[in-house]
């Protein structure tokens, strides 16, 4: 089951990722293109993620990380 809403906008670029709490973080297309590229190293998605917003990350567990990788990463 996916724990996270990954809204990614096709015009702009940015996308938001939002948990089931409401708690949300949005990357602009320059983050977002980090995390594509980090994409099947938990590791390296944490540190980009770290970068926007510390707190959500510290939130995020192993499984919602993979997720991430998964739907940015195609």
């Amino acid at each position: 089951m996916n724990d996270l809403n990954i809204q990614l906008c096709p015009e702009t670029g940015i996308c938001s990722i939002i948990k089931k709490d409401g708690k949300k973080i949005d990357l602009m297309p320059f983050e977002v293109d980090q995390v594509k590229n980090a994409a099947g190293n938990p590791d390296a998605i944490k540190n980009v993620l770290n970068e926007i917003d510390p707190n959500f990350v510290n939130e995020l567990d192993s499984e919602e990380i993979g997720q991430v990788s998964k739907e940015l990463g195609e």
